[in-house]
């Protein structure tokens, strides 16, 4: 019966797909310091949910300020950057911990006011 709680209950089914305000402080690792200001976690998700969840989050934050994709799919990670050709960001960087990527994109300005 615990091995039936553990393959639908585990950490890898947590299914935490959430995006929530932030105000903090990061030092990223070329030592800039930004303020997120909307995390995504997308632990336990596959694409292309935390590549839309990530879009949204980056809609919802004004020019200059930083979003931080939490998630544990490298595909996820490693695609974030080339999407920032077609969104309105920049992707600034990608730190990994024990297999958690935490990827950081700056909205940059709409490019339809310019």
């Amino acid at each position: 019966m615990m091995m039936l709680f553990n393959l639908f209950h585990g950490p890898k089914r947590r299914q935490n797909r959430q995006i929530t305000e932030q105000s903090r402080e990061v030092e990223l690792t070329d030592g800039r310091m930004v303020v997120v200001r909307q995390r995504v976690e997308c632990l336990g998700d596959g694409c292309p949910k935390p590549q839309l969840l990530t879009l949204k989050a980056l809609s919802l934050v004004e020019p200059g300020e930083v979003v931080e994709l939490v998630t544990d799919s490298v595909t996820a990670a490693e695609t974030i950057s080339a999407m920032m050709n077609l969104a309105d960001g920049e992707y600034l960087a990608t730190e990994r911990d024990e297999g958690i990527w935490r990827v950081y994109i700056q909205r940059i300005a709409d490019s339809k006011a310019e």
